[in-house]
């Protein structure tokens, strides 16, 4: 199957993982701002943007996407969510840099400043991927990690959390590409 990776604002986890030699077969994106994409990201050949008012569209997504049987969708950071008919036609998978195996309540928005603004409760920072379905991060989790809570700055949660999951990312795709 073909590789489609979604994005919504640098795509630098997508570009990590170009870098690292995992490369999409098509990207899809809805930054309004060229400018501030990763550079690795090549939006002249392969990268496309969607229009926001078409990221709910389900024609115009099917369009984008082709056929179901031929490819499969990564979110890295795509801040919509998708149509239910997407979700049940294509094998769909997200990364989510929340430890929801342990917090399932830091399902959602902005998990890493959760975990960071309540350390007391939030032990441990982590990241997964799970498989998509219409009920937002419901889906199956497929890979889990996880490490210490011990940050003491915000930004310092969220790399640790991108590192979790550009660890995880590398995981699935080499397991995937077997």
């Amino acid at each position: 199957m073909k590789h489609i990776a979604l994005f919504s604002q640098t795509g630098s986890e997508i570009g990590r993982l170009i870098d690292f030699g995992i490369q999409p077969d098509l990207v899809f994106y809805d930054q309004t701002n060229p400018d501030i994409i990763d550079p690795s990201i090549d939006t002249e050949s392969y990268a496309f943007r969607i229009p926001k008012k078409k990221v709910k569209d389900v024609k115009f997504l099917r369009d984008c996407f082709g056929d179901p049987k031929k490819y499969y969708i990564t979110l890295h950071g795509w801040l919509h969510i998708l149509p239910k008919e997407i979700c049940e036609e294509y094998e769909v998978y997200n990364g989510h840099p929340g430890y929801i195996v342990k917090y399932p309540e830091l399902k959602g928005k902005d998990p890493q400043k959760r975990a960071f603004e309540d350390r007391e409760k939030y032990k441990f920072i982590g990241s997964v991927i799970h498989k998509v379905i219409p009920e937002v991060d419901e889906g199956e989790i497929l890979y889990e990690s996880c490490l210490l809570n011990a940050y003491t700055t915000e930004s310092g949660v969220i790399d640790a959390c991108r590192r979790i999951s550009l660890d995880i990312w590398k995981q699935f795709f080499r397991e995937r590409n077997k």
